[in-house]
């Protein structure tokens, strides 16, 4: 019979065999770990740190740690109370999660750092320290800084590229309507200089008469509207360009200017509400003020703008106050009215070219050319607005007491030699005009209705002047020039245009003297004649 080897039966380990096992095993996870390990003392002592929180802090060793930062809150921490406010949830919540803090290492760097943590307490809740993980998030935070401050430059860049997309379409647009003025100017211009024209043969035939000086006033009123349109036409033309430098100005009594613009309105402010049964009271409260360096067709429509904006702004009637007070070295006028005032994006953009509440009734340019306006006389303009109560436009201009107010030089005294002076243009009316005003001057006056018959009549007798219409059907006034300047050199040349006047000498005609913007008013050919046969 065979002898059976006895089986080893293994032992069974005992108790404290396996917790040192266990011990064992929890131990190389706490040395191995990649995160950070930590228990620490409520009062900010490390108990316990593993190699990987040593190296997080820039430590050599978890004993060179803890043996160095012994005030975690002093420190480790780089902002004040990080520590105060790590207790104080730890007291209320019994655990922190994705706390999150700037911390020093020990080579004084700054990282940013991700805790974990829970307070241990024995049976009785008593607490004995706390417990967790760090983990190092500095390249984390580094790349959510860079990408916020990507996303804030794109934002940025968003904006910018509307701000320029808004004035591409802006300048388009100004563009365009400089464009869409320049067609119609010749013909509003030449309607215009009909209208001048015949108000200052009627004034000049009202004052022979003693009982007719109101309607002196009301010819002198209506030559003056007549220039104003002819400088908004003007500057409509231009209106995408910018201000050229040395424009004309000269000192002005502004207080009449802001009488004129009220008497001016009146038919819109006053005939017009009363007929609908809101009537508008207009008031103004003009204190001794130093003269305003300007151009006084410019403000005259700055104020006009801003009266008809005003009106507007009652349909159920009210009061507009215009006052004018001397402030300093400045002047300051405010426009106040009743109406029914503005919200404050309206308000922030009222100034904007094209920017207008009034829906098709409205062009969006009567305030933006106000600024516009203000902007060129070196003023500046503030508003207050109230839904409902109204709003107050005040502006403030540098005044002028160098000298007094300018006057305009008599028009008797721009009156030149009797002179031979040839007339060239198509228009009967314009034709009739000129010359009727020529003549009152003891000049010698032939007309032509084109350059045709104006270089006939050239070729038959001598002129000292030939004043020609730029636009004629046939020869136009630049042919002519040539013409006349190829016969006889000496005779003068003054071109009428209803296209405006351009400052560019490569626009100027070597063969014409003078170019003058129409309407031209009779002072205004009297100065230019009067200049150029000096």
């Amino acid at each position: 019979m065979k002898r059976e080897t006895p089986t080893k039966i293994k032992s069974k380990p005992t108790h404290g065999e396996l917790l040192i096992s266990e011990e064992q095993r929890y131990r190389g996870i706490f040395l191995h770990a990649i995160e950070g390990i930590f228990q620490t003392t409520p009062q900010g002592r490390y108990l316990e740190a593993n190699p990987a929180l040593a190296r997080i802090y820039g430590y050599a060793s978890p004993e060179e740690l803890q043996e160095q930062l012994r005030d975690i809150g002093r420190q480790l921490y780089v902002q004040a109370g990080r520590r105060t406010e790590f207790l104080e949830i730890m007291e209320r919540e019994g655990k922190v999660t994705n706390f999150e803090s700037q911390i020093r290492r020990k080579d004084s760097s700054i990282i940013w750092i991700s805790e974990n943590a829970v307070a241990v307490r024995d049976d009785v809740g008593r607490l004995l320290y706390y417990e967790g993980f760090v983990v190092d998030v500095t390249a984390r935070h580094e790349a959510e800084t860079t990408l916020k401050r990507t996303r804030d430059e794109l934002q940025q860049s968003l904006v910018e590229l509307r701000t320029t997309q808004q004035t591409v379409v802006q300048q388009e647009r100004l563009r365009a309507l400089g464009e869409m003025v320049t067609g119609v100017a010749h013909d509003f211009n030449n309607a215009l200089s009909m209208i001048l024209g015949y108000a200052e043969l009627l004034q000049h035939e009202c004052r022979k008469h003693v009982a007719a000086d109101k309607f002196v006033d009301y010819a002198h009123t209506i030559v003056t509207a007549s220039l104003d349109a002819a400088e908004i036409v003007n500057r409509l033309r231009e209106f995408h360009r910018p201000t050229e430098p040395g424009e004309s100005r000269e000192p002005l009594p502004f207080n009449a200017i802001v009488e004129q613009a009220v008497t001016f309105t009146r038919p819109r402010w006053s005939a017009e509400t009363i007929a609908r049964g809101m009537p508008i009271e207009v008031m103004m409260e003009l204190s001794p003020i130093p003269p305003l360096r300007g151009n006084a067709p410019e403000l005259r429509e700055m104020l006009t703008n801003l009266i008809f904006n005003a009106v507007d702004a009652m349909p159920q009637g009210g009061r507009i106050l215009l006052r004018t007070r001397a402030v300093g070295a400045r002047i300051e006028l405010a426009v106040v009215d009743t109406g029914t005032g503005m919200t404050e994006e309206v308000r922030r953009r009222c100034l904007e070219p094209f920017f207008t509440t009034k829906g098709d009734r409205g062009s969006g340019l009567g305030l933006s050319m106000v600024y516009g306006i203000v902007e060129r006389h070196e003023g500046t303009v503030t508003i207050e607005s109230t839904l409902g109560r109204g709003t107050t436009f005040t502006f403030s201009f540098p005044s002028d007491t160098s000298v007094a107010a300018a006057e305009q030089p008599s028009v008797a005294l721009l009156k030149s030699r009797p002179l031979r002076v040839l007339v060239a243009d198509d228009q009967p009316i314009q034709c009739e005009l000129i010359s009727d005003a020529l003549q009152r001057d003891w000049h010698k006056v032939d007309v032509a209705s084109n350059g045709r018959e104006a270089l006939r009549l050239f070729e038959k007798r001598e002129y000292d002047l030939l004043i020609t219409d730029k636009v004629m059907p046939e020869m136009n006034g630049d042919q002519l020039a040539v013409a006349v300047k190829s016969r006889e050199p000496a005779t003068r040349v003054i071109m009428l245009t209803g296209y405006g006047v351009s400052d560019d000498p490569e626009d100027q005609s070597e063969f014409v003297d003078l170019t003058v913007g129409k309407p031209v008013s009779l002072l205004e050919l009297r100065a230019a004649i009067a200049k150029l046969m000096a």
